[in-house]
């Protein structure tokens, strides 16, 4: 019903009369909530909508279309920004052990990025760092004031952990449009992904220019037995610490017991 009403929104966009207007564009998602439960294992959600390319027309013309207009899309998926930790390992006579650790403000927990083509040959590093665009513009508010070099060291040893983990990623290529107009674009979330508030944002380029954006609202959440955990383990920290150590001693124990029996 939802992929319905979005088609209906889409030929309604590109039928309506055109008037004194530049593009636009309407997008929508295949889900508004993704439920993680015991059994979830990672899930793909499509982001889809449509270019209105009819051209601006001051003298109340009669809808001229300009067509072969070649655009580009690039979706940026991102989760809410909380406070992070990461540490910084050095090996030491063989073992690497934790040499610093600094915590991070205001940082996305999973960011996912997807284009028509490679980001390079769609825009340039500065039109990206003023719309905020891909992992080099990930911003990370450190506790402590740090040299250039050290500084670097913990942003790229971050993002590389976040990719490790499959919770940061960009994929050039995955959005396909077709008549220059329809766009869609598959993204996966994987088994990992944190749970709350995400933004699902397209934007429309037009010769490394970004003429539009939309935002959609996603909400990730877990149900049934993982919902029921989750909260028992954030709204009671120390009950549910013990509770893991003492589930850890039955599930040694009744080990022990069923080894004897067995031998």
């Amino acid at each position: 019903m939802r992929n319905f009403h979005a088609i209906l929104s889409v030929l309604f966009i590109l039928a309506s009369p055109p008037g004194a207007h530049a593009e636009r564009l309407v997008t929508d998602l295949s889900e508004d909530v993704i439920e993680i439960n015991v059994r979830f294992t990672g899930t793909d959600l499509m982001v889809f909508g449509a270019v209105d390319a009819a051209i601006p027309q001051e003298d109340g013309g009669h809808g001229i279309v300009v067509e072969g207009m070649d655009y580009d899309m690039i979706v940026v998926i991102t989760s809410e920004r909380k406070g992070m930790t990461v540490r910084r390992k050095e090996r030491v006579s063989g073992i690497w052990v934790n040499k610093g650790r600094q915590e991070l403000s205001g940082v996305p927990g999973y960011y996912a990025l997807g284009t028509t083509r490679h980001l390079d040959d769609i825009i340039s590093p500065e039109v990206r760092a003023r719309h905020g665009i891909g992992l080099d513009n990930i911003v990370l508010s450190l506790t402590e004031e740090l040299g250039p070099e050290e500084r670097q060291g913990y942003q790229d040893g971050f993002i590389r952990n976040m990719k490790e983990k499959g919770l940061y990623k960009e994929e050039f290529g995955n959005i396909k449009l077709r008549e220059g107009i329809l766009f869609w674009a598959r993204m996966y979330f994987p088994a990992n992904m944190p749970v709350g508030d995400y933004k699902a944002t397209v934007y429309l380029v037009r010769q490394g220019d970004v003429l539009l954006s939309r935002t959609r609202d996603l909400q990730v959440d877990k149900v049934g037995l993982e919902r029921a955990i989750y909260n028992f383990a954030y709204q009671k920290p120390a009950a549910y610490g013990l509770v893991a150590i003492w589930v850890a001693l039955f599930a040694g124990w009744l080990g022990g017991v069923f080894s004897r029996k067995v031998s």
